[in-house]
């Protein structure tokens, strides 16, 4: 098949966008709607391909079946799937496993492991669905998950040849246009409504069944291509040059305008995708606009889409990890790094397109069955060794290891022994003199030190918790920011604690400054990020207030009752994972790229804790309530620590580990 200059166009533009958003670089928040673009190209060829080879089929033998027709049109494009596909995604997955074994922490290489064999089960786009939101930074820090796309195109594929088989076999066109229409439909109806919910979104990004309308509209199109519906007077404008440009004024606007929050791949996709349509149709009579549009470096990154994509995820996640010290231009870097390795190992791929795809189909089969072979092999060391800690030396081993360094009893307090909602255990033998805990995950790290420190003294430690909570009173849920299971949980605990006999005192742990913000003026982390009310659904300075309001209420109500309250100040939040950035310090990377991990002051951490300060403030004084420092252990000088005995205090880049929290107890229950 002649080659359009129009795809081509289409594609560079659409795999720089791609590289320029994995890159960190801004200003085309909706570039991956481009990706979208390519599902509808791919359709759009792989249906043009096979019926002009049905066509070519009939001319040379007319008197064949359909069912003969069919078989030979099936193999070829089956062949040529696998020659152009499979033996250069094995390469890229076994040159990536083989870089990552060098450069990724083990639960990275472990993951990696999991994402190279998906890749060859071409379902890559499961893995990835399980790992979180695309546009997570988390998730884009992972080497293959653009491999969700590559894993789409391939299982696209496979449901081409049965859709083929309904057009070429059957005698009925209606049949085709019910089965292509009615599954366009269908799945454009479950990508709306999956794009549509929160609790869905991140899926609807991966799934087949969200994805496949805009395979099936480019299906649609050649169809009608081929069968001659677009000829006339409507043909003439659509492959004409106004339709042309309107179609990248439309896929324009969209990478402009929509953002990762947009319900895509629903409706508000659709108007982009008719846009590559025309694209697609478009043959531009005017010299000017076909110059324009057809600009060189794009052609050649068109023609070289399939190697470029594949390389270039890699080397920008890798290129993250060594964390070369460029400041502000790192996005720039990574951009023109990756695209300079994309395109050198790209043309690897692309360029040979005649030569080493020449050779008989058995011999690429067997190729293929050995690159699948040893990176099996791979994954079976990989996962066998755990990530095989023992290729980082040793400091650097314990540096990491201090991410796993969390509460033995976790697991036990998560099954909820004492509440309906939320987590809630009881540390130690019973006794008549307890102490309550009750907090975010942040408790949870302090609840084991502190129940070791308070059996030396003959008391019980009750323990209540939930992640992203702050259980402060038992009408939590008027404030409307938090979930239900954390105001269920605050209502429990509290009504428990009242009736609970031998009760000596009150500790609140949570981290202050995601639910209160770090000053007057800022909004609070946990609006920002809340699982309990949709953002901008409450006023900001309302639930702080209310916040502040409720916790002296509740701190004046357990006082009055002769009971002693704790309440732990905020750790500091440092903004970087600690063990892993540690461990990658102490492994390969130089004196100069090393990351800064006591880079918060003592003066930063002060203003995290501003509005604590002023919420505890109305407590100064007060024999019966005792805030419990964490600065003393933490940031005792002009930065704060951490490191203690070797390893990093911390699990990730605020919560301490086992380690850090023993210190902090110990410094307040001696």
């Amino acid at each position: 098949m002649k080659r359009s200059l129009s795809i081509d166009t289409y594609r560079g533009v659409g795999v720089s966008l791609v590289l320029w958003t994995h890159a960190g670089l801004p200003g085309v928040p909706g570039s991956f709607i481009a990706i979208d673009g390519f599902f509808v190209i791919s359709g759009y060829l792989v249906t043009l391909s096979f019926l002009r080879q049905l066509d070519r089929l009939e001319g040379n033998d007319p008197r064949a079946g359909r069912w003969s027709r069919y078989a030979r049109a099936a193999r070829h494009f089956a062949e040529a799937r696998v020659r152009r596909i499979l033996l250069p995604l094995l390469a890229t997955l076994l040159l990536t496993l083989l870089a990552g074994w060098l450069v990724l922490l083990p639960a990275d290489l472990n993951d990696l492991a999991d994402a190279a064999l998906m890749s060859v089960l071409l379902s890559g786009n499961l893995h990835a669905a399980g790992g979180g939101d695309y546009f997570d930074a988390a998730s884009n820090a992972r080497p293959l998950l653009h491999s969700w796309s590559l894993a789409l195109e391939e299982q696209f594929y496979l449901m081409s040849l049965a859709l083929m088989a309904v057009f070429a076999l059957l005698r009925r066109p209606w049949a085709f246009w019910v089965v292509t229409m009615g599954g366009l439909l269908a799945s454009l109806t479950w990508a709306q409504a999956m794009s549509s919910d929160p609790a869905t979104h991140s899926q609807a990004y991966y799934l087949f069944s969200t994805r496949v309308w805009e395979f099936l509209l480019g299906v649609a199109l050649a169809t009608l291509v081929t069968c001659g519906h677009l000829e006339g007077r409507l043909g003439r404008w659509l492959s004409g040059g106004l339709a042309y440009a309107l179609g990248w004024a439309v896929m324009a606007a969209s990478i402009l305008l929509l953002t990762p929050a947009a319900p895509s791949p629903g409706l508000i996709s659709v108007p982009a995708m008719l846009g590559v349509c025309l694209i697609l149709l478009g043959q531009p009579r005017s010299r000017l606009l076909s110059q324009g549009m057809h600009l060189r470096p794009f052609v050649a990154a068109g023609r070289n889409v399939y190697g470029i994509y594949l390389v270039h995820l890699p080397v920008i996640v890798y290129l993250g990890y060594a964390a070369p010290p460029l400041g502000p231009w790192s996005g720039v870097a990574a951009f023109v790094l990756s695209y300079a390795v994309a395109l050198a190992l790209g043309a690897l791929i692309e360029l040979p397109f005649d030569r080493w795809r020449r050779p008989r189909f058995r011999w690429i089969l067997l190729a293929d069955g050995v690159l699948v072979a040893v990176i099996l092999g791979l994954c079976a060391m990989i996962w066998q060794g755990g990530g095989v800690p023992e290729r980082m030396p040793e400091a650097a081993q314990r540096a990491y290891l201090a991410k796993f360094l969390l509460n033995p009893e976790r697991a036990r307090c998560m099954e909820g022994e004492l509440t309906t909602t939320g987590y809630s255990c009881t540390y130690g033998p019973p006794s008549d003199r307890k102490m309550v805990l009750i907090g975010d995950s942040h408790s949870d790290m302090l609840a084991s030190p502190l129940a070791k420190a308070f059996a030396t003294q003959g008391r019980q430690l009750v323990h209540y918790w939930s992640a992203e909570c702050a259980p402060v009173g038992s009408a939590v849920a008027e404030l409307g920011a938090f979930s239900a299971r954390c105001a269920g949980l605050a209502t429990e605990a509290h009504a428990q604690l009242a009736r609970m006999p031998g009760v000596e005192g009150v500790i609140y742990a949570v981290l202050w400054p995601w639910y209160l913000g770090y000053g007057p003026q800022e909004l609070p982390r946990h609006l920002v990020e809340s699982r309990g009310a949709p953002v901008g659904s409450v006023d900001p300075a309302t639930y702080r207030a209310g916040l502040m309001a409720q916790f002296r209420r509740t701190v004046e109500g357990l006082t009055a009752q002769g009971l002693h309250v704790y309440i732990v100040s905020p750790v500091p939040i440092h903004g970087l994972p600690l063990p892993e950035e540690a461990a990658l310090n102490l492994w390969y990377r130089p004196e100069g790229w090393r990351a800064n991990l006591q880079d918060l002051t003592r003066a930063d951490y002060d203003a995290q804790g501003e509005m604590f300060r002023q919420m505890v403030g109305a407590f100064a004084g007060r024999a019966d309530v005792t805030v419990l420092d964490s600065a003393g252990v933490l940031c005792p000088g002009e930065r704060c620590e951490v490191w203690g005995e070797g390893s990093p205090l911390y699990y990730d880049d605020n919560h301490l580990n086992e380690l850090g929290a023993s210190a902090l107890v110990q410094s307040w229950f001696k």
